[in-house]
């Protein structure tokens, strides 16, 4: 066993990469707050805030011969609980409570004034992808997101196929999408106020 005090964080991602333990859990006492603080504020619950931050350690022990290349944990660290943390969002969008709950979220933040930019930044963002994409897939995302008509209301106004209606907005949302992934500074917040909101 090794105690390394102080901190030393590249003698413990090395250490770690090896398979030391003792190693691994001093990097998740000094980092796990950090995941459990965006993971709480967006879920509300302890219990699936530990479980996230469970979960990216694993993920990251699972991939610990990869430690011994990084430079800096905290971006590393950041990539990892991003990702499962969007993961693990994208799935709960669908429980009609949790959407509640965000929607709440997100309604509340965007009357901060530190959040207030960031969210008009984010609808610019989306307008300004609007614009590059073709008439017909603007019009079919319009009709669907903006409007609320389903599929088959848009397919008769429009007098094309279901088929061809949900080709179009599915390349419109995943240009929006990569479009935001390219342009947003602030990627997770930006892509879970979308989805919220109902923009993708």
């Amino acid at each position: 066993m090794h105690a390394f005090k102080p901190y030393d964080e590249t003698t413990l991602l090395l250490n770690t990469a090896r398979g030391d333990e003792a190693a691994f859990r001093q990097l998740f006492d000094a980092n796990w707050d950090r995941i459990y603080s965006v993971a709480f504020t967006f879920t509300k619950s302890a219990v699936i805030a530990e479980e996230m931050v469970q979960d990216v350690f694993v993920k990251i022990w699972l991939n610990r011969t990869q430690l011994s290349t990084i430079r800096k944990f905290s971006d590393y660290l950041f990539i990892i609980a991003r990702n499962h943390i969007l993961s693990v969002l994208r799935k709960k969008i669908m429980e009609e409570p949790f959407t509640d709950h965000l929607a709440d979220y997100f309604k509340e933040s965007c009357n901060l004034p530190d959040q207030q930019l960031l969210c008009r930044e984010t609808e610019a963002l989306v307008l300004q992808a609007l614009e590059k994409l073709p008439s017909q897939q603007q019009l079919v995302y319009s009709l669907s997101r903006q409007q609320g008509l389903s599929l088959d209301e848009i397919a008769a106004r429009l007098s094309i196929s279901k088929n061809t209606v949900k080709s179009h907005l599915s390349k419109a949302l995943h240009f929006i999408r990569q479009y935001l992934h390219t342009h947003s500074g602030a990627v997770a917040f930006t892509i879970l106020y979308c989805l919220v909101s109902g923009i993708l």
